[in-house]
């Protein structure tokens, strides 16, 4: 795992002391569980924030969908819907800088003036510790799911963070017909645990991967390599999940 993925996991916490903007709001919770359908503005700029985090990254499900700017500094995301898009819903992924992932389904409508969305993070699980202490819920995700992507391809005698166990499984999941699914190994943490995958595209088209068809019951994170996959090509898939 190279520098720029290890320092991708460092929390940054801020918190966002007011608004800028004196449009409608709304409260979005439980997008980290399931896809949550919001409204937005087709004609005006609409503003999208965690609630005491910073974003780092959206990804839509249509690559020019949103026209965007980020301020980076607060960690809000300004953004008005491409005019092309203005009568289709859109998808998006969500990121924010404790490791969260959010899922909303956007549809933009002429009759809304400029919208504020404020998504509600996970509440850190209360009694969950770990041998090094007072260790976030939070934290625990982002370390299993370090320590499986450091341990992935070249994978050592002992891992990166003491406290988690490995075991290999190199076991076949017929999940797909397009694709090749191996769960390669897993990781036992305090109360979380990670499961590794091998995904190969074994069509002769482009594979095209979401994080949502990952996510079952206990599943709390997922983390892809490379969501297009070209013809024989193969991606690392981290699971973290709830015992």
């Amino acid at each position: 795992m190279n520098l720029s993925k290890k320092l991708a996991l460092i929390p940054l916490t801020v918190s966002l002391l007011f608004s800028p903007f004196a449009q409608a709001v709304q409260h979005v919770d439980k997008a980290y569980l399931d896809n949550v359908t919001v409204n937005v503005s087709s004609t005006e700029q609409n503003a999208l924030v965690v609630q005491d985090r910073k974003i780092t990254s959206v990804i839509p499900s249509i690559a020019d969908a949103l026209e965007y700017e980020k301020d980076v500094t607060q960690g809000v995301l300004y953004f008005k819907v491409a005019p092309w898009y203005a009568n289709r819903t859109i998808s998006a992924f969500v990121n924010d800088d404790q490791g969260t992932r959010y899922k909303l389904v956007m549809r933009p409508t002429a009759s809304l003036g400029a919208e504020e969305l404020i998504l509600i993070p996970p509440k850190v699980k209360e009694g969950s510790s770990t041998d090094k202490g007072s260790q976030s819920y939070l934290q625990q995700i982002k370390e299993l799911i370090y320590v499986m992507g450091d341990d992935a391809d070249d994978p050592q005698d002992e891992l990166a963070i003491e406290g988690i166990s490995r075991s290999f499984v190199n076991q076949q999941i017929p999940l797909w017909k397009e694709a090749r699914m191996t769960f390669a190994s897993r990781y036992d943490g305090d109360g979380l645990y990670g499961e590794h995958y091998k995904v190969t595209n074994i069509t002769n088209s482009n594979l095209i991967l979401l994080e949502q068809e990952f996510y079952r019951k206990k599943v709390v994170a997922v983390s892809i390599e490379h969501l297009n996959l070209l013809p024989g090509q193969t991606t690392n898939v981290y699971v973290v999940r709830e015992r």
